[in-house]
């Protein structure tokens, strides 16, 4: 059982004002505590764009994306000749598999969840021409 992060800004009733779930509160700590830790990293950074109240709100996104993992939000159902079931949200990786990651990354004015998980272009320079001095090396 996962007790709430005492930092994280919002609590499992806020979770549940916006997303429909049967899971107890101490369950949705879990993703609260996740979407508090995956937001250390814009503190300090959302000043532009709403502060502290603009985290708290892309904290709540995040933990409706993370809970929208591990419980897939039913959207529509059909029983005739054969049953068939589908979800609410959309395809795609990392935040981009639910409409409350891609809100999330929206709100995100830093930019920083947008490039989360992205490759690094390096560059590593072998040798040099000092066109000034001649040299060829």
């Amino acid at each position: 059982m996962a007790t709430l992060n005492v930092n994280a800004c919002i609590d499992a009733d806020d979770v549940k004002e916006i997303i429909d779930t049967d899971l107890l509160d101490v369950r949705i700590h879990n993703f609260i505590n996740m979407a508090y830790f995956r937001t250390l990293a814009l503190s300090g950074k959302l000043g532009d764009c709403g502060g502290g109240d603009m985290l708290c709100q892309i904290q709540l996104l995040l933990a409706a994306h993370f809970l929208t993992m591990y419980e897939r939000q039913t959207k529509s159902e059909k029983v005739d000749s054969e049953w068939a079931v589908t979800y609410m949200g959309v395809d795609g990786e990392g935040l981009k598999a639910s409409l409350y990651g891609q809100q999330a990354m929206m709100l995100d004015c830093s930019g920083v969840l947008a490039t989360a998980g992205m490759k690094r272009a390096t560059i590593e320079v072998k040798g040099y021409i000092d066109l000034d001095a001649g040299d060829t090396s």
